[in-house]
């Protein structure tokens, strides 16, 4: 009932529960459409187990939610099965981020398209390249809205539920040598923009406290790593940084652990900006924890009995039909 509430919530739509379609026209109820944040393919040895959980409930995904062409693709297979309605769940794990906000707006949940680009005070120029997929990337017009003759619902992300807090909160007392004495650090890939950057600071910082107060830690506080950004934004951020973890390691220990799916990419950018000095790693991410995918069941089956969310359509040029 907490999922359903959650989900509910996020939705800002009325609980009421939407039709099946005519399962005599051999209609299934929903398909489940799992939206990861560039994970590098870390994500498949999840499916099976997943899938199996899930029996007789379509599921597809997609690795780079950010791009918007693989997640139309990945809808239109489930409509291929005859599903009423796509649940669709984002494993970012930052529900205000510049990626959720993209995802909001593909799903005709946002009004307006958000841009993922780093900030300039400066004559405007040629953002930073970057290869990695996560980057958004607003050609000509923008990005086109999903579109689909299945009901779409786009469910809460995992930091609206405790099952996030309890796993990142037992990676970090398996680094900690006395937790009441330490801090514990999340450790992140934010946005590349700072006025996004606020927003998911906020958020993450909520996270970190839940889990200091989880694993009974002295203090809790968060880094953020980001790659494409200016010169001006990489030193900013390597001093923020540097300040926060000369505060808590003065005070005594400090263990960090990846506020990941998989934490390699937040390990390496790490390593990159302040070195391994000053606090202990764990640079495994949230993937292979079995409650991952026991939070996935849990709100896609809540979230089937969820309304369709679209409430802005694109024009006839391209969008909802």
């Amino acid at each position: 009932m907490k999922t359903f509430a959650v989900a509910l919530a996020l939705l800002s739509a009325p609980a009421a529960a939407a039709g099946f379609g005519d399962s005599s026209m051999g209609r299934k109820p929903y398909g489940v459409l799992l939206l990861a944040p560039d994970t590098g393919g870390a994500f498949k040895t999840e499916l099976s187990f997943i899938r199996s959980q899930l029996q007789g409930v379509p599921l597809d995904s997609v690795e780079t939610f950010n791009d918007g062409t693989a997640v139309q693709r990945a809808v239109d297979r489930l409509n291929a099965q005859h599903v009423s309605k796509i649940v669709a769940i984002p494993l970012d794990l930052v529900s205000e981020s510049a990626g959720m906000e993209h995802l909001r707006y593909l799903f005709g949940i946002r009004e307006q398209p958000v841009s993922d680009r780093p900030d300039d005070t400066r004559a405007p120029t040629a953002p930073v390249k970057s290869l990695n997929k996560s980057s958004i990337v607003l050609p000509g017009r923008g990005p086109k809205r999903l579109k689909s003759d299945a009901e779409l619902v786009l469910t809460a992300t995992i930091d609206k539920s405790p099952a996030l807090a309890e796993i990142l909160g037992e990676r970090a007392v398996a680094l900690a040598r006395d937790p009441a004495k330490e801090a514990v650090l999340l450790v992140g890939v934010g946005p590349r923009s700072d006025k996004s950057l606020d927003a998911w600071k906020t958020a993450a910082s909520a996270i970190a406290e839940t889990v200091r107060v989880k694993g009974g830690f002295r203090a809790s506080g968060i880094l953020w790593v980001r790659d494409g950004t200016r010169a001006g934004q990489q030193d900013k951020d390597r001093d923020e940084n540097r300040a926060t973890l000369r505060g808590l390691v003065t005070a005594g220990g400090v263990v960090a652990v990846p506020l990941a799916l998989d934490g390699r990419r937040a390990g390496k950018l790490l390593q990159r900006q302040l070195g391994s000095g000053g606090y202990r790693w764990n640079g495994k991410g949230v993937l292979g924890d079995p409650r991952l995918a026991e939070w996935i069941v849990s709100i896609s089956k809540a979230a089937s009995a969820l309304p369709d969310v679209r409430r802005f359509k694109d024009n006839a040029q391209g969008g909802f039909r």
